[in-house]
């Protein structure tokens, strides 16, 4: 897995139109920034040049948490 430049960063929002993703798992974790009580989603995410990397999204205010 490449560690570069994908461009997503932690409290970023998520726009999942813009890189190709695929559900990887859920975390017991709750979201850094909402009130929300829905536990973190995980996912691969892939850009257009094929580099790749794993995200955790709130499924409420879809901000990234954590790369992993």
């Amino acid at each position: 897995m490449n560690d570069m430049p994908l461009g997503i960063s932690t409290g970023q929002i998520f726009k999942p139109f813009a890189w190709k993703a695929n559900f990887d798992m859920e975390f017991l974790s709750e979201c850094m920034y909402c009130d929300s009580d829905n536990r973190l989603v995980g996912y691969t995410v892939e850009d257009e040049g094929g580099s790749a990397m794993r995200v955790a999204i709130c499924p409420v205010c879809q901000k990234v948490n954590a790369r992993y």
